[in-house]
């Protein structure tokens, strides 16, 4: 229910239409907003004339000149520094996204990549201003797209008084320095980008004539599974007039991961 909630939250935001999901043409899921641009078929409707994109809301990026260096991606006409892994040209190796109407984001608004025109832009809902002015410009605000599950959140012992749980990410994957926690497997966690790797390996081999003396395709790929995350680290950039508020940031909303903390009664972890 979290899923569906927040995907009609944001069918209204993008002027995305939502009687797609129950059409009497077509059988959709209730959840059709959402697809794997990346999949063998992403679920998109087709109905009438209509045409719908499937764009990933995944703003992950390395810059090839330094792979350890934390970075925006960048896009078309926009500022930012590094080669998205999941969006933009790369938008076909993302496993997250959303079915878009083609035209419906304004064009000041929207990516103008290959493989990805007219699809809005995405987003790090947890970038700090100045990055988020870079890649979504001045005024606009990046939304989340999908809410976290208890799936996939991680017990961190070095957080809060007694440990607390947060999301997790690719640095938590078992031999890259984080907690060891995972392996990212296809359904260890529920909203993870790339399960398994397998996108990652991809980008790797067509990247690594790119890379600097000294750095190999090895490295590469660890860098690539670093950057992978769940839920909180997806969303799309939003601008214009009575676009103010993301619909997860209402008063008193919790995630997956700070409900898991109050329900175990863990402090300071906010």
């Amino acid at each position: 229910m979290r899923l569906l909630n927040i995907v009609l939250a944001h069918a209204a935001i993008f002027g995305i239409a939502a009687l797609a999901a129950t059409s009497c043409r077509v059988n959709y899921p209730t959840t059709a907003f959402r697809c794997s641009p990346g999949g063998d078929d992403p679920n998109c409707p087709t109905q009438d004339s209509d045409e719908y994109l499937c764009c990933s809301d995944d703003p992950a990026a390395i810059q090839l000149s330094n792979i350890n260096a934390v970075v925006t991606p960048k896009y078309v006409g926009r500022d930012g520094v590094g080669t998205p892994l999941f969006s933009g040209g790369n938008n076909a190796l993302s496993t997250h996204g959303m079915c878009v109407k083609a035209g419906s984001v304004p064009i000041a608004g929207a990516l103008a990549d290959t493989n990805a025109t007219g699809c809005p832009v995405p987003c790090n809902p947890n970038w700090d201003q100045d990055d988020r002015e870079d890649v979504c410009g001045t005024g606009a605000i990046c939304c989340q797209t999908v809410e976290l599950e208890p799936e996939d959140c991680v017990l961190d012992p070095g957080l809060g008084n007694m440990g607390c749980y947060r999301p997790i990410t690719g640095r938590d994957i078992a031999g890259l320095g984080g907690l060891d926690s995972t392996m990212w497997g296809g359904t260890e966690h529920k909203t993870h980008q790339d399960p398994a790797g397998a996108n990652c390996m991809t980008f790797v081999a067509g990247a690594t004539a790119a890379l600097p003396d000294g750095v190999d395709g090895a490295d590469l790929l660890q860098a690539c599974y670093r950057r992978l995350g769940v839920a909180d680290s997806r969303g799309f950039c939003l601008g214009g007039d009575n676009v103010d508020l993301c619909p997860l940031e209402v008063a008193g909303y919790r995630d997956a991961c700070e409900q898991l903390n109050d329900m175990s009664g863990r402090v300071d972890c906010d």
